[in-house]
């Protein structure tokens, strides 16, 4: 799959709002974001800064991301899930984020539900979700 420059830097501003959204960042989720990042080819040290210093960025934009494909969008949001599972707590403000990148995705309401239904069936059974 073929991300343009601005996909890569929406997923990875969507996955620092995520894990921001209650406004606490444990350290598998930091260690996770980062890893996505690195895939995505961001320089580390400019991510690390990126993650230590989001809960007092006041210049993030907030909004959704919108992606110019629905196989990216598709492929953030199950990111998205497997992160919000990390610390095995699915906070309701994540999933109300989770459902405004849907929407803004024209992504399917019921392809998310199912696929957050799954994965949290999985993190039930499965030690390391992500």
């Amino acid at each position: 799959m073929e991300f343009s420059y601005k996909d890569k830097g929406n997923y990875f501003r969507g996955l620092l709002i995520l894990i921001g959204k209650d406004n606490i960042i444990v350290k598998e989720e930091k260690e996770k974001v980062l890893e996505i990042a690195h895939g995505l080819g961001f320089n580390s040290k400019f991510c690390d800064d990126a993650v230590n210093e989001y809960l007092e960025n006041n210049y993030i934009d907030m909004n959704p991301p919108k992606f110019s494909s629905a196989n990216i969008a598709n492929s953030f949001l199950e990111e998205a899930i497997n992160l919000s599972l990390v610390d095995r707590n699915f906070h309701v403000e994540e999933l109300k984020w989770l459902q405004k990148v849907a929407e803004i995705n024209e992504v399917n309401f019921e392809w998310l539900d199912q696929k957050i239904q799954e994965k949290v069936k999985e993190s039930l059974f499965d030690e390391n979700i992500v």
